[in-house]
Order: C-alpha cells, then sequence, then structure tokens
C-alpha cells in the first residue's frame, strides 16, 4: 500500500513537470542553450558510434564465417516465382535460394545479421535486467527517474536498430522483413521520445527486458539456418528457454506496460499519452503474432500448423558437381524460422 502511494506520488509530480505549458510549447531548437547543444551533439555522436560498431561488427562476422562482407539483395517474391517454376517443371535450380546444396546469398545474409543481433540481444537484455535490479526506481516512476547508465543503454540500442534497419533495406525484400522494419520504427519512435525530452525511461528500460527472449528467439533462428535436427537436444533446449522466456520477458512485461498505460498514462499530456499508447499496443500485437508463431513452429498448437520444411528434389549429379565446385558449401535446412 505505501509503494503504491508513493508511485502514485512521484507520478503525479512527473507529470506535472511533464504537462506543457505555453513556454514550454513554443520551445524549439533555435532557442537552445548551448549546454542543450553541447548534450545533444555528444548524444548524437554516441548513437553514430554505436551505429558504426554494429556496421563494423557486421561486416567482421560474414568475413570470419564467409570469407567476404557482402551479398546480393534477395528478393522473396522472386523466389516464390522460381520455385513455382520449379516445381511445375520437376527440376531445381541450384542457384536460387531454395537449394539445399550450397549456403545461398541469403542464408549466408540471414546467418550473419542473426549473429550479431544475438550479440545484441545478450548485451542490451542483460544491460537491461542489471538496470532494473539495481535502480528499481526505473519501475517506481517509470517517466520521470533518470540515470546515466540506463541513458547509455537507449543510445547503444539506436545504434543497433539503425544499423539493423538499413542492413535489412540493403539486403532482403520480403514480408517478414515489412514486419521487422515495422518493429523498428515502433521502437525507434519509443528511444527517439525518450532522448528527446528525457522522460519515459523507465518504460524504455522495461521493455527492453524484451531481449532477454531474443537471445534465445536469434539462437534458436540460427540453429535451423544450420540445419540442426528439431530432434536435437540443443534445438530442444533453445527451443523450451526460448517459450519460457517469451511467456516472460515478452507477454508479461506487454501485459504490464498496457496496465500501466490504462491507470497511469492517461493523466499525462494528449501527446505523451498517443505516443506511449501506439507503441505498447503495437508491441503488444507484435508479440502475440510472434508468440503464436512460435508455437506454432514448435508444434505447440497441433501438428497441421507445424512449420515443415518444403520438399525439393535435387539430382544427384547436380549434388556431386555442387559439392566439389564449392568447398565451403554446407547443407542448411530451409528457412522455416520464427525470427
Amino acid at each position: 500500500m505505501q509503494t503504491t502511494r508513493r508511485y502514485r506520488a512521484v507520478a503525479s509530480k512527473a507529470f506535472a513537470l511533464i504537462e506543457p505549458n505555453s513556454e514550454q510549447t513554443m520551445m524549439n531548437i533555435t532557442e537552445w542553450s548551448p549546454a542543450q547543444w553541447k548534450k545533444f551533439g555528444i548524444g548524437f555522436f554516441q548513437v553514430l558510434l554505436s551505429f558504426a560498431s554494429f556496421r563494423l561488427m557486421q561486416f567482421a562476422v560474414r568475413w570470419y564465417l564467409f570469407g567476404r562482407c557482402t551479398f546480393r539483395t534477395f528478393s522473396y517474391f522472386g523466389w516464390r516465382q522460381d520455385a513455382v517454376v520449379n516445381d511445375r517443371e520437376g527440376a531445381t535450380n541450384i542457384r536460387s535460394s531454395q537449394s539445399l546444396l550450397v549456403v545461398p546469398p541469403n542464408k549466408k545474409w540471414r546467418i550473419s545479421n542473426e549473429a550479431v543481433s544475438l550479440i545484441h540481444s545478450v548485451v542490451s537484455g542483460s544491460w537491461a535486467l542489471y538496470a532494473c535490479l539495481v535502480y528499481p526506481q526505473l519501475l517506481e516512476d517509470m517517466v520521470y527517474y533518470n540515470n546515466t547508465f540506463s541513458h547509455y543503454l537507449i543510445l547503444l540500442s539506436t545504434g543497433y536498430l539503425l544499423h539493423d534497419l538499413i542492413d535489412l533495406l540493403i539486403n532482403e525484400r520480403s514480408l517478414r522483413i515489412m514486419e521487422l522494419l515495422f518493429h523498428h520504427v515502433i521502437v525507434l519512435i519509443a528511444f527517439a521520445t525518450t532522448l528527446a525530452t528525457g522522460y519515459f525511461l523507465g518504460v524504455v528500460v522495461c521493455g527492453l527486458l524484451m531481449e532477454l527472449n531474443s537471445i534465445f528467439l536469434h539462437s534458436r533462428s540460427l540453429l535451423n539456418l544450420y540445419g540442426v535436427p528439431k530432434t536435437s537436444t540443443a534445438f530442444r533446449i533453445i527451443a523450451l528457454l526460448n517459450i519460457i522466456t517469451f511467456m516472460l520477458c515478452r507477454m508479461v512485461v506487454s501485459a504490464c506496460l498496457i496496465y500501466w498505460q490504462i491507470t497511469t498514462a492517461w493523466s499525462m499530456f494528449w501527446g505523451y499519452t498517443l505516443v506511449t499508447f501506439v507503441v505498447i499496443m503495437s508491441l503488444a500485437i507484435t508479440n502475440t503474432v510472434l508468440c503464436y508463431r512460435v508455437l506454432a513452429a514448435d508444434g505447440l498448437l497441433g501438428a497441421r500448423r507445424a512449420r515443415r520444411a518444403p520438399a525439393v528434389k535435387v539430382e544427384e549429379s547436380s549434388v556431386a558437381v555442387n559439392a566439389s565446385n564449392t568447398p565451403n558449401a554446407q547443407l542448411v535446412q530451409p528457412d522455416n524460422s520464427v525470427a
């Protein structure tokens, strides 16, 4: 009871401070003080530094795994047309991304992209969890409380999202990418609001707890891309941890944010209420859809909804030729990843 009263008191103070008056509303960047410009410049430089670090990491991972830094852009829609033609003619185009003989350009990009995303998930998820444990005020006052340690986490993740956004636009055209782009834009709006106003740091850090699940989500995708059987012990363990952390770190966190929105956020200035509503509800819907896909992919919603690898006809002569011409070839199962 005391905690609730304390939270309401702090929240009331916060909302009084973030309720814009006429003077604050008319404030624009031309009226910034030198200290404000300096703070903006430092933050902008730190975001660029994070962006550059993840770009360099992406190229390093590609070079380490495949001996090259760039891949040709892959169009899922064109791939679907080729798949229909091949299925009708009973042939297999070994140069397309449906082949199981080599790691095609799209697979190579997916592997390197998932690897960098996994690294970010480990760093940001652990960072967010540590921040919530060491600074419980982030959860007690999700609007007004601020600290430098958590602020740096937002700068780091902003740079990563910008990197991943560009990487997605350059390397693939598919419905999956459209969904990820929508997710990235929504999260960037949340980050930009926090960085621009200095408020809602607790909301954003709480949302970044979802990255703890992304550790296992990306790990599952990598196992899938490398063709690890779903019946193997490693895959089963990762899939189980993925489901458990999904429920705890995504669904529960989304539910808590929705509860905060319903009980608290409506007392704020309408512009802030609108932004938080759009961000929180968009993430909740995205997580719900992703939850269905995760459960369906692992066969927990019935055998009919479980994703299966498509049948691909491969001639023995083609296998022999490609195996000899591609020293770095690796048998990779078709991509049925949920992430």
